[in-house]
């Protein structure tokens, strides 16, 4: 009995584990990356990069590239930013890219498991053994990624993205995931 009583502490200490692990997987990572040199306070209006010959390659639902489009020029406009059709009039020019990729990822940690214990009464004695336990969790990763591009020096400036593990309602119902995503990158333009 008194070995049971130890050994459902450590199974729950166990679980708690994967179930962390499992947690930290499934939220949005955020990142962005900038140039120094750049002037963001004089950036006004913006225009989109020309599509390009393997544009959006990764992407096997259009409806996916249209709803993250729509979501970029969104935010942006939202923070003020005029959209402009032609790029050579722009101050600074978008892109983005999107994509997803089946993920494994492994988890090693010690499990604990009760081992002998002997006595009779309030005079038990006894210790735990230690083990390993090794779980294996397959998923899709999803990432969005946002390029600001310099309207005259056309050099690259701004750089963010989201990665999150997708869930079927991800897939099935993207807007309200793309949205989000595009919404806490762009929450880091313009640097501060």
């Amino acid at each position: 009995m008194a070995g049971g009583y130890v050994f459902a502490p450590a199974r729950l200490l166990s679980c708690a584990v994967a179930v962390l692990a499992f947690a930290a997987c499934a939220t949005l990572r955020v990142g962005s990356d900038y140039s120094r040199t750049a002037s963001f306070a004089a950036y006004h209006t913006f225009a989109w990069m020309p599509p390009h010959k393997g544009y959006y390659s990764e992407a096997s639902n259009p409806l996916v590239v249209q709803r993250t489009h729509e979501a970029i020029q969104q935010a942006l406009t939202a923070k003020g930013y005029r959209r402009v059709s032609d790029p050579a009039q722009a101050d600074f020019v978008v892109d983005f890219t999107i994509g997803s990729r089946e993920r494994t990822d492994i988890y090693s940690y010690p499990a604990p498991y009760g081992g002998a214990w002997i006595g009779e009464g309030p005079y038990w004695w006894g210790a735990p053994f230690w083990g390993s336990t090794i779980d294996v969790d397959q998923y899709r990763q999803g990432t969005i990624s946002i390029d600001v591009f310099d309207g005259r020096t056309h050099r690259p400036v701004w750089h963010g993205w989201a990665r999150k593990r997708l869930t079927r309602a991800d897939i099935e119902h993207s807007r309200s995931s793309i949205r989000e995503a595009v919404g806490a990158i762009l929450a880091r333009f313009p640097p501060k």
